[in-house]
């Protein structure tokens, strides 16, 4: 892909060509061009879906300055007849932290036909920072209806507006007969809000996992070690290494996942 002026880029966002202004989306964020907002904020009410859903990730990373505005403005795309715009719609305003979405975005958690869609709502209410989501996200997580992403996403959220206060009843969660997925979920939350034992019980599931479970085992304890200011988990978890060492050998797919993980740990 070409690199092109800002000027050009601009011009493409007011094309009639699809082509040009996704690639004229995809280089405004790379070159953090927030002057585009207004440009993109046109391109909500394309009537392609891929470009609508492309300006509402763009508008994620572009909308900062202008979060009001551009909060607003994705609103009614919450309602949009194509998941996938959507879903970038949920996330963009989880990126954004408008706050006044949390109501929509907990009805989309329990009412949208969509699994990618809840499971984007699920862990966006998480990053809003509104406590008053949990009720809504163990809803979720309890639902044995419902798609195990979207109950794993909420567990993660739940850790995340929770406070130590939630551990007991989260170690009741934890007896109940849930996915292994889930489970590993919830022992992330419970160690994120203070439960320092749970992370052997992580590791344990870890090293029994198949790769799938070994996948989302990882994306946990990456996420916590990119949490943490002062970094905890490897003295909280002696045999840390060991069992990363022993998921790497296994399980050649994870690349060097294991190694940054022993990294920020440390």
């Amino acid at each position: 892909m070409n690199t092109l002026t800002t000027e050009a880029l601009l011009d493409y966002c007011d094309s009639d060509d699809y082509a040009l202004q996704t690639e004229a989306l995809i280089q405004l964020v790379d070159a953090e061009v927030y002057e585009a907002v207004p440009k993109i904020l046109r391109l909500l009410k394309s009537a392609d879906e891929l470009i609508r859903s492309h300006a509402a990730e763009a508008l994620g990373y572009l909308g900062i300055e202008e979060v009001e505005t551009v909060g607003s403005a994705l609103i009614p795309l919450l309602n949009d007849p194509e998941e996938l715009v959507r879903s970038e719609a949920v996330e963009a305003l989880g990126s954004l932290g408008y706050s006044p979405a949390v109501v929509p975005i907990e009805y989309i958690l329990r009412h949208d036909p969509s699994a990618l869609v809840r499971a984007s709502a699920a862990e966006t209410l998480g990053y809003l920072e509104e406590p008053s989501a949990i009720e809504t996200l163990e809803l979720s997580l309890l639902d044995v209806d419902e798609d195990k992403a979207v109950r794993g996403y909420a567990a993660n959220s739940i850790g995340l507006l929770g406070t130590p206060q939630l551990l007991p009843k989260l170690e009741e969660y934890l007896k109940l007969e849930l996915p292994l997925s889930v489970k590993a979920e919830l022992l992330g939350a419970r160690y994120w809000l203070g439960a320092k034992e749970d992370i052997e019980k992580l590791l344990t599931l870890l090293d029994n996992a198949d790769e799938h479970l070994a996948t989302i085992i990882l994306n946990i304890l990456t996420d916590l070690t990119e949490r943490e200011e002062q970094p905890t988990l490897a003295k909280d978890a002696p045999d840390l290494e060991r069992v990363l060492r022993s998921i790497a050998n296994r399980f050649p797919f994870t690349g060097n996942q294991p190694e940054k993980i022993l990294a920020l740990a440390h």
